[in-house]
């Protein structure tokens, strides 16, 4: 039997489990419906982070982990040395820290919407394991104000476990971006072509009509209105659905999987979930012929 590590065995036994696939796909099921399809689609988009040409969730995160080791820095500092006063400012800490992992988690739920089954299982996994992580630090909280800010052991033995509990829901986390490649930039190693290249002819791109080509390896997305042409990247930045199967809105070009809208004078995103643009190509008509060659392959989202 060949020898798998670690990672690829908790990925496995996640992934194998029965129970944790049906809650997914219905949880996933009732948000798309709530979220994606629903009225509070801006709502899902401001989550993504779409304004901020970052996902949210990944700057959010960073906030908790930063202030609960603060939080059992004071802790271990009071417990160790006496040092009773620090009472408040762990309590400070640690409110921080459950403020932005409650941010945290919803702004998770919004992208975990839009994952793939494999992703799915880890994906709530991740959820599950951080929520109950920070369910210890609020309980660690609530002890801590009954004390009337009074460290003990009594009121640090939750924030402990809670600490030790989100250390494994952020291993999840790193399986769910750096093995499966959640949420990344789909576009982010296209280049070219540098030079101008020739496409295809001008009379055989029907007016209108999305049509993918691959230029020299790169998928590249035609849309001819009249007489101008419009190159843009033919993948979505955001999970990689191909364009070409979009919808044409005036100027931009919808996705056909979660809606996110890209423009096709400068391939920026119009409306997420994408926070990322697509490659932009520059047109000429010569000889008949629609040639091409990259301009951008990586630019800011324009203003909504």
């Amino acid at each position: 039997m060949q020898n798998r590590d670690f990672s690829e065995a908790l990925d496995a036994a996640i992934t194998g489990n029965r129970l944790n696939r049906t809650v997914s796909k219905k949880l996933q099921r009732l948000l798309n419906k709530i979220f994606l399809e629903g009225p509070l689609r801006p709502l899902k988009n401001f989550a993504n982070g779409s304004w901020l040409e970052h996902p949210l969730h990944p700057l959010l995160t960073d906030v908790p982990v930063g202030a609960w080791t603060v939080t059992i820095l004071l802790y271990l500092a009071a417990l160790l040395f006496g040092m009773n006063e620090l009472g408040i400012a762990i309590a400070l800490a640690m409110g921080l820290g459950i403020l932005a992992a409650l941010a945290a988690i919803a702004t998770g739920f919004m992208d975990w919407m839009d994952v793939d089954p494999t992703e799915l299982s880890i994906g709530f996994t991740h959820a599950v394991v951080n929520s109950f992580g920070t369910l210890l630090f609020i309980v660690a909280w609530a002890l801590l104000f009954i004390a009337q800010w009074q460290v003990s052991v009594a009121n640090f033995i939750p924030a402990l476990v809670g600490y030790g509990v989100i250390a494994g829901g952020a291993y999840l986390g790193g399986t769910l971006v750096f093995r499966f490649g959640t949420m990344i930039n789909r576009n982010a190693y296209r280049s070219g072509p540098k030079e101008f290249t020739p496409v295809v002819a001008f009379e055989d791109l029907a007016d209108n009509k999305p049509t993918r080509f691959v230029v020299q390896g790169q998928p590249v997305l035609l849309v001819r209105h009249g007489q101008r042409v419009y190159a843009i990247g033919a993948v979505c930045s955001h999970y990689g659905a191909p364009l070409e199967q979009g919808t044409i809105h005036g100027s931009t070009i919808e996705c056909p999987w979660h809606y996110s809208r890209f423009s096709l004078e400068d391939g920026s995103v119009k409306t997420g979930p994408a926070t990322a643009p697509v490659p932009l190509y520059e047109t000429d008509v010569k000889d008949d012929k629609i040639w091409i060659r990259v301009l951008r392959v990586a630019q800011t989202v324009s203003p909504h």
